[in-house]
């Protein structure tokens, strides 16, 4: 076998496009504008009951 000399002979690559978005791109970016919407919507619902930590009822009266 022989070795090659890799640096010396420099072969032009191909120059490849950098590829557009496409659907699923497009799906995984609309669901995290939901996924932070949904968050927003739950601490706004959560603030109706109180404030944190609304699991703490030693301040509920009866």
């Amino acid at each position: 076998m022989s070795t090659q000399d890799f640096q010396s002979g420099n072969a032009a690559l191909p120059q490849v496009e950098k590829p557009r978005f496409n659907v699923y791109t497009m799906m995984l970016i609309i669901s995290l504008i939901f996924i932070i919407l949904a968050i927003v919507m739950l601490y706004n619902e959560l603030a109706l009951y109180g404030s944190y930590p609304w699991w703490n009822t030693s301040e509920a009266t009866v």
